[in-house]
């Protein structure tokens, strides 16, 4: 059997058979996943990761523009428009006690406006100022380990825990009940 560039050996049939077993081959696996599991936004803050319920997420926006509150504790970073309605800003990473933006020099240009997470829990609705917002993934309850608390970071109460991969679980209900978030009028 003679062959020169580019003829093909196999039948048809043949072809059509390795190209079915190609596109099989090509799909992901399908793992089965056994205990329930919790779909999470994963917020970005300089470095750090955190993942927030899906379930109290209504909506992400990249950021416009902030209307800046006088007298107020400094993790508000004022109000901002979305969907045609105000909603209270908190700068999640000065919140967290986290590093000021552009002291980690991760920051990019595409994020360096930011985004918002409008999230809401018990009828209070909050726009969380985030770097960026990766992804939404499940993940087992199950593989949610205790938190690693240190000196510099969320209370205990605050996240629900770690995963494998060192996202920590916020709970958002627990901050929205924070008593440091209300403002008294003057």
């Amino acid at each position: 059997m003679t062959m020169t560039y580019g003829q093909n050996p196999h039948s048809e049939a043949e072809q059509r058979i390795f190209a079915e077993r190609a596109q099989r081959l090509a799909q992901p696996p399908e793992v089965p996943v056994s205990g329930e599991t919790i779909g999470l936004v994963v917020l970005v803050l300089g470095v750090e990761r955190y993942g927030v319920d899906v379930r109290f997420v209504q909506d992400v926006q990249p950021l416009d523009a902030v209307t800046p509150l006088p007298h107020v504790p400094p993790f508000w970073a004022g109000l901002v428009g979305l969907r045609g309605h105000i909603y209270p800003l908190l700068d999640l990473r000065n919140y967290l006690g986290l590093p000021a933006r552009g002291s980690t020099g991760k920051e990019n240009s595409e994020t360096a406006a930011g985004r918002v997470a409008l999230v809401a829990a018990r009828g209070v609705e909050v726009g969380l100022l985030v770097d960026d917002v990766l992804e939404v993934r499940q993940v087992l309850k199950s593989e949610i380990g205790p938190s690693l608390i240190d000196a510099t970071g969320p209370a205990p109460t605050l996240t629900m825990g770690v995963t494998p991969d060192l996202l920590t679980v916020l709970n958002i209900e627990v901050l929205l009940a924070d008593t440091r978030l209300t403002v008294q009028g003057v």
